[in-house]
């Protein structure tokens, strides 16, 4: 059941949100918050997912997850309270019926009930719709609240109106469980033993710490995760103080794990994976100088989950591959919960967003510090480098790299959709060694400025007002905005990286880009706004429409 700590960890992470997109409020804080940790994107990508305001059928957020040649559609309804008292309430069930109806419209595929819904809603509806003509289309519905769970007779309601459907998937997402996110909570005392392989194991203590590094077994590791009372599921408790969340989504990190497990080449698995850390609060070495038996009292996993997790489930599509596997298991045996939680968070660092901190301490990245610097402002190798500085002055390095990518080299599309290729294969082409500070900070400050219009747009739609014909296109083509502004430049001889002149073309090109958008949209009875900022052909189109 959840305390007082859990509602402090999350009511302070949307607290953290409110402060940095002030337009928000808590309750779309909250449905942000839940999306980013959900769906595991960016904050700013899980603000362009909200839809709420007035006619949005129930739905607050609606995102779809094309990743990794998916199509899966998430529908989010949140409810938020302000206080500890009331988070005890159930989360109310006097909308749900709207979000039913919702989904049974949408996957009717009525396109005339589902014209009542707000722009913003309607325009993310037009790409679902797109979505659902695929074969592996599916469709999860979230109840998000820092509450407590739906009452049992409504959860059984709502499982009867979607197990109609077999592509449905209905999730609640409650105060217990959202905490979890943001709170490690005291670990279960589980007891676990391994066996080190052979003597293939070094013993060593230094004064009230001990630690045991060996060779082990996989399935060893498989076996030590398993939960005692569902054989066929992780025993979660003992990664209760890793400081990462296992992301059961197979991303590709966790894909190129489970196939180095299973592949022919799974001897390399020792030499090229970092293995795990565990601690502990007593080890019990076995005589044997050959293949001793480690017995761990109060164990958990601090560092190594996705690799725990990995094996696990390529365990269960082929035992006999993971048998062969042996990996790098290293323990520290200590008291004192300061040392394990200081140990968790320094050694975790095999994680999906390793990308970007790997290339962190890069030359370049480091150069591009000081050089930032005399300019004023605060470049953030990592994310969250400089949280406590002036946030006008910040500037993140995937999101100055994202926005260079569509200004700089002329790929608003890439830029778009798969932001995390910045600092992946797209790296040296983005951070190549005529990348200055001053460009950098240009693009930066030039899709702030993109944005800020985005946040009118949106609090147009809340607040029922007309649009103009168009200007939803910032919320999904602001990227094509920005590259909009570049040809302009261009067009008119404009130095491209002198801000001042840059940002004076900033209406013409939300206008050109509007244009388009309304163009497109009048002439395409299946258009679909997703999917048309991902045409590598909307680009050519801006270009020709310039001049």
């Amino acid at each position: 059941m959840a305390n007082m700590f859990d509602w402090n960890a999350l009511d302070q992470k949307i607290n953290a949100t409110v402060a940095e997109y002030d337009e928000l409020g808590k309750s779309k804080a909250l449905t942000v918050v839940a999306v980013s940790e959900i769906m595991e994107i960016d904050i700013d990508e899980a603000v362009d997912a909200i839809t709420d305001g007035g006619n949005d059928r129930g739905v607050d957020a609606l995102y779809i997850d094309d990743r990794d040649a998916k199509n899966d559609i998430h529908v989010f309804q949140a409810k938020c309270v302000n206080d500890f008292e009331k988070s005890k309430n159930n989360f109310p069930g006097d909308e749900i019926d709207k979000l039913i109806s919702f989904v049974t419209d949408l996957t009717n595929h009525d396109a005339e009930a589902l014209e009542s819904a707000n722009d913003l809603l309607k325009a993310k509806i037009l790409d679902a719709l797109e979505v659902l003509k695929e074969s592996n289309a599916t469709i999860t519905v979230h109840f998000i609240g820092n509450t407590a769970p739906l009452i049992d007779s409504e959860l059984k309601r709502i499982r009867t109106v979607f197990s109609r459907y077999k592509a449905i998937e209905f999730r609640m997402h409650d105060l217990d469980t959202l905490s979890d996110f943001f709170l490690e909570k005291r670990a279960p005392e589980l007891v676990r033993e391994i066996t080190a392989i052979d003597t293939n194991f070094f013993d060593r203590t230094d004064q009230n710490l001990r630690g045991v590094v060996c060779s082990v077994a996989a399935m060893d590791i498989v076996d030590a995760i398993r939960s005692e009372e569902d054989p066929d599921q992780v025993e979660a408790g003992i990664f209760d103080q890793n400081v990462r969340v296992y992301l059961k989504r197979r991303n590709r990190i966790n894909r190129r794990i489970i196939e180095s497990a299973l592949s022919d080449d799974n001897h390399m698995f020792w030499y090229q994976n970092n293995g795990i850390t565990m601690t502990c609060d007593k080890v019990d070495l076995g005589p044997s100088r050959r293949s001793p038996k480690i017995k761990l009292t109060n164990v958990q996993i601090v560092n190594g989950g996705q690799t725990s997790n990995c094996l696990f489930e390529a365990a269960k599509e082929q035992k006999e591959k993971v048998e062969d596997v042996i990996l790098l298991v290293r323990i520290i045996e200590t008291s004192s919960e300061d040392v394990k939680m200081s140990i968790a968070e320094t050694t975790n660092s095999q994680t999906p967003i390793n990308v970007r901190d790997l290339r962190s301490n890069d030359r370049q990245q480091r150069q591009l510090e000081e050089a930032f610097a005399d300019l004023g402002y605060y470049y953030e190798r990592k994310s969250g480098q400089h949280a406590d500085k002036d946030s006008s002055r910040r500037v993140d390095a995937l999101s100055s790299g994202q926005a260079y990518l569509a200004y700089g080299i002329g790929l608003p599309e890439t830029a778009k959709k798969d932001r995390g290729r910045v600092f992946g294969d797209l790296y040296d082409t983005v951070f190549a060694e005529d990348l200055t500070a001053n460009k950098l900070l240009t693009s930066f400050k030039l899709i702030r400025l993109v944005n800020d219009q985005k946040k009118e747009v949106r609090k147009k739609i809340r607040e029922g007002a007309n649009l103009e014909a168009g200007k939803m296109s910032l919320i999904d083509g602001s990227f094509h905005v920005l590259f909009a502004i570049r040809q302009i430049c261009n067009r008119d001889e404009i130095d491209t990286w002198d801000y001042d002149l840059a940002k004076d073309n900033l209406n013409e090109a939300v206008t050109v880009v509007s244009k388009l958008y309304a163009e497109s949209q009048s002439s395409d009875a299946n258009f679909s706004s997703n999917r048309y900022f991902k045409d590598a052909r909307t680009k050519d189109q801006v270009t020709k429409t310039v001049g």
